[in-house]
């Protein structure tokens, strides 16, 4: 028998939300978890995620916003959800699809990967070394060459910024690149493609969704590759500059909650 040697750089681990402890107990006692087939993340329709891991929220008591448990996936199979919980018959999903994934035993990690802030609806993919070695769940997501590049400028600038972040607005859910939390309104920094090669359509649907946020209290900026790519600092400036406008960046440890930022040629923060 020849030994299965996993790739540890690929994208083949799914990060899944884990509603409640039942759900946990599920898996641990059966071996198995379940996704509506409807809300099936692309990784695993397509057949790559090897292994998932699962995100606890707030029905966890003090175990909630962190990923601590993970396993192979041995299965993966389409069930009416009655066939899955039938003490649930009456539940209105009752008879819909669902993906039933097959899990090996569940492991703990190494020490349980919590996330600053709470978040809901998760279901993204990562890799194994990503999964081993992360202290913050936003160091799982390895989805974009290009917000890694923004991802790590906003590190190194002590900006504290939420990777793909999910708000509700009007009933409906939007993703944000990355979600940036201040006194005043709260920033949303996108990073787009090369402006000439978004659409008429893709314009038009941008500018509803920065509208509905802004309604909202979310200011959002917009930059394209070429920017990030040869005027980063230029980019982090105007960042630097939003946060301060609006009251600066929400931190429980500064005096009042909240900081200023310094942007990178200035000897001080701003202040407005």
């Amino acid at each position: 028998m020849h030994e299965i040697i996993l790739d540890t750089e690929k994208n083949n681990v799914l990060v899944a939300y884990l509603p409640s402890p039942k759900d946990l107990a599920l898996a641990l006692e059966h071996g198995w978890y379940r996704i509506p087939m409807v809300h099936a993340p692309p990784i695993l329709t397509a057949g790559k995620a090897t292994h998932i891991a699962f995100y606890q929220p707030k029905s966890f008591g003090d175990d909630r916003y962190m990923v601590r448990w993970y396993s192979p996936i041995t299965s993966l199979v389409v069930r009416k959800r009655i066939e899955l919980l039938p003490d649930e018959a009456l539940h209105p999903d009752a008879q819909k699809d669902y993906y039933m994934v097959g899990c090996g035993t569940l492991q703990q990690l190494p020490a349980p990967i919590p996330s600053r802030i709470p978040r809901r609806n998760i279901f993204f993919p990562t890799t194994l070394k990503r999964l081993f070695t992360a202290t913050d769940i936003n160091q799982l997501f390895n989805d974009s060459p290009l917000e890694n590049l923004l991802w790590h400028a906003l590190l190194k600038a002590d900006i504290p910024a939420e990777r793909q972040f999910d708000i509700r607005v009007e009933n409906r859910w939007y993703k944000l690149d990355f979600a940036v939390f201040c006194k005043t309104a709260n920033l949303d920094i996108e990073c787009d493609g090369e402006a000439h090669q978004r659409s008429a359509d893709e314009v038009e649907k941008d500018k509803r969704r920065s509208n509905l946020l802004a309604a909202e209290g979310w200011n959002v900026l917009r930059f394209t590759a070429t920017v990030l790519r040869d005027e980063l600092d230029n980019a982090l400036g105007m960042v630097h500059d939003t946060i301060n406008r609006y009251g600066g960046l929400a931190d429980p440890g500064a005096d009042g909650g909240f900081r200023y930022t310094k942007g990178p040629d200035d000897p001080q923060p701003r202040l407005f």
